[in-house]
């Protein structure tokens, strides 16, 4: 069974655009466990424990096997426990004594039809298409489903689908029905399996739970596009039509959470404190939303009010005042919701990370304390509330490799430290990775960023003892035509764009090339961005330094936000690459602090990635963390660190950032150690004097590799 999971695993991280489609399934059978238990129970054994299916022999069940209408009718006419009716009303020539009452049923239910010479053809096979629409009528009492018919462009074959089958296929995709396929077809006609059927009879046999996750919007509510497919991409309005098409199909039981991040980071939201976001989220009507890092970067006060002011719950049950040991009282730790009869607690964490990734003033005398024995402890204080199933959302980052699907990071250590029935799904965020799996039996899942992915956790409950019994992970793509976009949520992010378009349509220079945050070594280092000096690190510390005329500027990657397209550079577009708001800060450093500084590694790939000016340097990445550099010195030659010797003989007037030069961000503790710094312009306000120098000499903003930085183990 492990070797059989694992291919599994295996062709499933492959299959990239699949696993993030609508059809919220990445998890197959043997990967659709209950939360309470690492033990895989399989969508047949729950079809067989629930009398739905019955083997050919004791332990032969057959589940490759194409399956036929007299099986389906009675798998479904045992799942959905139909009405009985009378078998001798059934006239078919072709049926055998034991399908009679189940094909009668089916029937009677308008489920069913036979064929006009009188045949029921009880050993044809099911097509897919056939499949969704009778497992929709069972769901639906017979009804033709409302249901938006744009998810079907997401497969290649779409037009082959038959008209009046549509609306079924719809309905059915959206509930997760049908697993992706390799080639990115419906195959409408293909014949299903048992096991196929066994899965499909989850919604008839159990309560859903659709659990729509984000986390990482920072601000972009607007519809964005991506190039290569020549589609658009994200946007809260489109988040909006994802949300109101699983409530066409899921009324009752559709959660809808993010995982923090969620309004720093463009102009539209920036401008207004993240208003705009908090507005259209409303609109979407959110259940609950964790604290990310970035939602201190307005200031405490600001972040306070939004919550006050929030119409969803903002959660943070592991924010500590530092004085009294106890948690925050301008948060909630959970929220506990009812959906479908079923009482739902939502925690919300916020990432340990933060006292590391958030500028230290504005999180003075908090702590932000591991999350796994909080879990247990909330879970049993919700537990004893009454509650049936309890999930996180979180900032907790996420990774997950594509080759072995392993999760790793906060995200997964968080299930693995409870497990044993303490969370039924977790939600996370802050790494902006794509993430879905399953992690000691717990669903797990982050959404990328941007809102150009959406998470899709699955819950089926025992509709008696309220307890999940199977579960799964997924993405679901946000590319435009796979819905509607929400009219009203629409307007409302017309109407603050409108409030900025003059400032952000501002043109400040033309661009001569694409500029971007990964490595000048990117494609031959093995595709490795965070690798120390980029094409928009070099512009934006060359125009720190040149507005605090100082020897070196330093700045750290994860602060630049978004690359740039060649063209007319707007206001609008710089800001997305610097939204947080920081500013210069100038001080005097020694060359010792300096080569501290070049010396920290990057948490994502062990390598050098801070972005600086005024200096040109020589490393070899196969050196020991501290002994790294063999050269460093100003771009005029002279010596910072030469022959392992640092220059003593003088000091260096240096521009950081603030966030850098609390010492506590992204690990730079050096800057810490600087006693003089004093403020300078704002860090955006720089780069757009320095573009608007350019553009006033008749110039374009072109930056090229200038040899600043020189890994010496790539050029052996």
């Amino acid at each position: 069974m492990k070797k059989t999971l694992q291919t599994r695993l295996t062709a499933l991280a492959l299959v990239t655009a699949l696993t993030s489609s609508f059809t919220g399934s990445i998890a197959l059978a043997e990967t659709a466990v209950p939360a309470a238990s690492t033990t895989m129970k399989s969508d047949m054994r729950l079809a067989i424990d629930n009398g739905a299916v019955e083997g050919y022999g004791d332990t032969d069940y057959r589940g490759a096997s194409s399956v036929t209408r007299a099986e389906v009718a009675t798998m479904i006419n045992r799942a959905a426990k139909l009405k009985s009716a009378d078998s001798a009303s059934v006239t078919f020539t072709d049926l055998a004594n034991w399908q009679k009452q189940a094909v009668a049923n089916a029937v009677a239910a308008k489920l069913l039809s036979g064929f006009a010479d009188g045949t029921f053809h009880p050993d044809a096979s099911v097509t897919r298409q056939e499949l969704a629409e009778l497992i929709v009528k069972v769901v639906t009492g017979g009804n033709l489903p409302s249901v938006n018919e744009n998810v079907l462009n997401y497969f290649k074959d779409s037009d082959s689908i038959a008209k009046e089958s549509r609306p079924y296929v719809a309905y059915a995709v959206i509930s997760g029905i049908f697993s992706p396929t390799l080639d990115g077809n419906f195959n409408p006609t293909a014949a299903v399996t048992r096991d196929e059927v066994a899965k499909a009879l989850k919604p008839i046999l159990f309560k859903v739970v659709d659990i729509l996750t984000t986390n990482d919007i920072h601000g972009k509510i607007e519809v964005g596009f991506d190039k290569k497919r020549n589609q658009g991409q994200g946007g809260i309005e489109t988040l909006g039509g994802i949300v109101t098409d699983f409530r066409a199909v899921n009324p009752e039981g559709t959660v809808v959470v993010d995982g923090g991040d969620a309004w720093q980071g463009t102009l539209i939201s920036n401008t207004t404190n993240g208003q705009s976001v908090m507005d259209t989220m409303a609109q979407v009507k959110y259940d609950a939303a964790a604290i990310g890092n970035h939602e201190f970067d307005f200031g405490r006060d600001v972040l306070i009010n939004n919550i006050k002011n929030a119409k969803f719950p903002i959660l943070g049950a592991n924010i500590i005042d530092t004085k009294t040991g106890k948690r925050v009282d301008w948060t909630q730790p959970y929220v506990i919701v009812e959906k479908d009869g079923l009482k739902i607690g939502i925690i919300g964490f916020a990432t340990p990370q933060t006292t590391s990734t958030t500028k230290s003033t504005n999180i003075e005398g908090l702590s932000f304390v591991d999350p796994v024995p909080l879990a247990k402890e909330l879970s049993a204080e919700l537990r004893a509330k009454g509650v049936d199933i309890i999930m996180v959302t979180s900032h907790l980052p996420g990774e997950q490799n594509q080759k072995s699907a392993e999760i790793i990071s906060e995200l997964a250590d968080l299930a693995k430290g409870t497990g044993n029935g303490t969370l039924d799904a977790i939600v996370g965020g802050h790494s902006h990775m794509r993430v879905s799996g399953i992690v000691n039996g717990i669903p797990v899942v982050e959404a990328q960023s941007w809102l150009y992915a959406v998470g899709h956790i699955q819950l089926f409950v025992d509709k008696t003892t309220k307890q999940v019994v199977s579960s799964n992970a997924s993405l679901l793509e946000t590319y435009t035509n796979l819905t509607t976009a929400d009219a009203k949520i629409h307007q409302t992010v017309e109407d603050y764009k409108a409030k900025i378009s003059e400032k952000s349509g501002e043109v400040e220079v033309v661009v001569a090339e694409p500029l971007g945050r990964k490595s000048f070594r990117f494609d031959t280092n093995g595709g490795v961005d965070r690798d120390g000096a980029s094409q928009l690190g070099n512009s934006i510390t060359d125009a720190m330094r040149a507005a605090e005329k100082s020897d070196i500027a330093f700045t750290n990657i994860g602060g630049i936000r978004a690359d740039v397209d060649k063209g007319e550079l707007t206001y609008g577009e710089m800001f997305e690459v610097f939204p947080f708001g920081n500013y210069n800060v100038t001080g005097t450093m020694t060359a010792e602090q300096i080569k501290k500084a070049m010396e920290v590694t990057d948490k994502y790939t062990n390598l050098p990635a801070i972005q600086f000016s005024g200096l040109k340097v020589e490393w070899d990445s196969t050196k020991p963390v501290g002994e790294k550099y063999s050269k460093i010195t100003q771009v005029d030659g002279t010596p910072i660190y030469v022959d392992g010797k640092f220059n003593t003989d003088r000091t260096f007037k240096v521009t950081t950032n603030d966030f850098m030069a609390t010492g506590s961000g992204d690990g730079f503790t050096v800057f810490g150690e600087v006693k003089d710094w004093k403020d300078g312009a704002i860090m955006l306000d720089a780069w757009v004097n320095y573009a608007n120098s350019l553009k006033a000499a008749g110039k374009e903003l072109s930056v090229k590799d200038d040899g600043r930085d020189v890994r010496l183990d790539l050029k052996k």
